[in-house]
């Protein structure tokens, strides 16, 4: 891991009246096994939470400060340390004004590698635990969350800088706590947001169209490969190049595929960052109640699966071994209790 800067300030707020209070590092943290396991962690935690979101720096320089700064430093004007303390200083301020709570700790760390410097900026909160100490008795400890990553943003700085892609930067929302987002969303400048839910469902469609152009059992080879491959890209946090989609699917013609899309989307973008959920949902249907939950491959539906909407049921045919085992046991359970 090319962990090439890392440091930790602390926020703190315990009530809505309360001021905030700011606990700045002066130096960064040392490069260790722990730190780089830490980091490591948190964007692993990052990587694998769905629903976040891409877009850039907002125009209005008076919204994108922390922009600014980062650029100071990338042009050796401004010191990490000094980069992250106006930054949190910034923070700081803006949740002065509201009546957020909070407490944790906002950690900048910044990863070199050989084909792009990226900024992570995580807002981890803690959690507390029991153990027993050396005399075996029970002692409480105060541990950062790292799996439960409350607010998170991701800055793809050779892209942003080379202005290659216009969504370098990506954002990650507080589950259950919109002020917290909108307030972290509005300090980092993120603006322009991608509609990828729907950049997906073309891109869908336009999957959809080449497999119509393909023997059924083809089709069905092709789809899975395609949503394999885009979901094992988005459990790298890396997007979906469509050209390297075209050789992974089509070794034999590498280049079909491709030239679908571009003839089907004259302004198709080159790559796709994927919405993780539509993706599952193109080959697997899945639905639940209080009382019933179905899940099943969308190749099924038409075949041994038929749905009626008219009388809003299924039927269903070829039915696993093990489910049927157990009908028939419970079945059986039935009769013999009305006997």
């Amino acid at each position: 891991m090319a962990l090439t800067h890392c440091i930790a300030h602390g926020l703190r707020r315990t009530g809505t009246e309360s001021p905030v209070d700011l606990s700045l590092r002066d130096h960064e943290l040392a490069a260790t096994g722990y730190l780089e396991e830490l980091v490591r962690e948190l964007k692993h935690a990052y990587v694998g939470k769905a629903g976040k979101q891409y877009g850039q720096f907002d125009d209005d320089l008076s919204n994108s400060l922390v922009a600014q700064w980062l650029r100071e430093f990338r042009d050796e004007k401004m010191s990490f340390e000094r980069f992250t303390h106006k930054s949190a200083e910034h923070l700081q301020s803006m949740l002065t004004e509201t009546d957020i709570v909070v407490d944790g700790h906002l950690i900048f760390a910044l990863e070199s590698l050989a084909d792009a410097d990226s900024l992570y900026v995580f807002l981890v909160l803690h959690n507390e635990g029991i153990y027993l100490d050396g005399e075996l008795n029970l002692q409480t400890s105060r541990y950062l969350d790292v799996k439960g990553v409350v607010v998170a943003a991701k800055v793809d700085i050779t892209a942003w800088l080379t202005e290659e892609d216009s969504s370098f930067l990506s954002v990650l929302r507080a589950r259950g706590d919109k002020d917290l987002t909108d307030q972290f969303w509005k300090w980092i400048g993120f603006a322009d947001q991608r509609d990828i839910a729907a950049e997906t469902t073309a891109f869908l469609d336009v999957v959809s169209a080449y497999s119509d152009t393909l023997q059924e059992e083809d089709a069905n080879v092709y789809r899975n490969k395609v949503i394999d491959y885009c979901l094992d890209q988005d459990k790298k946090g890396e997007p979906v190049v469509i050209r390297d989609l075209s050789e992974h699917v089509s070794g034999d013609e590498p280049e079909r595929f491709v030239q679908f899309v571009e003839n089907k989307q004259s302004e198709a973008p080159p790559q796709l960052i994927p919405d993780r959920r539509q993706l599952k949902q193109y080959v697997r249907i899945s639905g639940r109640n209080e009382l019933l939950s179905m899940s099943f491959a969308a190749d099924c539906l038409g075949e041994s699966i038929v749905y009626d909407k008219d009388s809003d049921s299924l039927t269903i045919t070829n039915i696993p071994g093990p489910l049927k085992l157990r009908l028939i046991k419970h079945m059986q359970k039935l009769i013999e209790t009305t006997d």
